[in-house]
């Protein structure tokens, strides 16, 4: 299938207990532009037999996630990144008091997350929507930039770019995923797997006649 969009780009906080991986406070993270996953394996660790290689490995090891959105509000920046966030102080000129300040500094902890988006894909004029969920994701910092406005408007658009790790449930899962013949099915298959509206996405999902219970889609 061919590639033809991405969309809904969704987090959750992660937590692990006892082997048992949970997600809460989630949310969207804004209208989404662009998104690169790349995986790292172990090196070849190949057994040769019959002087030809006879069985290889090449585990996952880690990986990068890029994506931009059309926005980045304080409040999914503060919930990506651990930042503080609180009201801004009196300063002379500045009479809006309910601006809030996020302050970079060493109070901040960067929390595990686990991310959600959707790729549009279409085949024989036919569109499907491939959700995919990394169960384990820290972002960086973004840089920033910016291009003075000239004659016409360059949109430039916030790049975050995190790692993606194993999980700590029993079987070390990185990546899950699924593909749907309706956005919203996708939507909501993201949603319950990060405890995003559960209740609304397992509706949804019985009226549809999918079992979300166990592990298969």
């Amino acid at each position: 299938m061919a590639t033809i969009g991405v969309s809904k780009p969704y987090y959750a906080k992660y937590s692990a207990v006892n082997g048992a991986v949970s997600y809460s406070g989630g949310g969207v993270m804004g209208k989404m532009t662009e998104v690169e996953v790349s995986i790292e394996t172990s090196e070849d660790n190949n057994l040769y037999a019959d002087n030809t290689v006879a069985e290889t490995d090449q585990s996952f090891s880690n990986g990068s996630l890029t994506l931009s959105t059309d926005d980045l509000s304080q409040e999914v920046t503060k919930d990506l990144l651990g930042v503080v966030a609180q009201a801004l102080d009196e300063i002379e000129g500045v009479s809006d008091t309910e601006v809030t300040e996020l302050i970079f500094d060493d109070r901040q902890v960067t929390p595990y997350l686990g991310v959600g988006f959707i790729i549009k894909k279409r085949r024989n004029h036919a569109d499907r929507w491939r959700a995919i969920v990394l169960t384990k994701v820290m972002f960086s910092v973004p840089s920033d930039s910016a291009t003075t406005q000239g004659e016409s408007i360059e949109w430039q658009v916030p790049e975050l770019t995190g790692t993606i790790m194993r999980d700590d449930g029993e079987t070390h899962m990185w990546k899950r995923e699924a593909t749907f013949t309706t956005e919203a099915q996708a939507e909501a298959y993201i949603k319950h797997r990060l405890s995003i509206g559960a209740e609304a996405a397992a509706a949804m999902f019985s009226r549809a006649g999918l079992n979300i219970g166990g592990e298969e889609v």
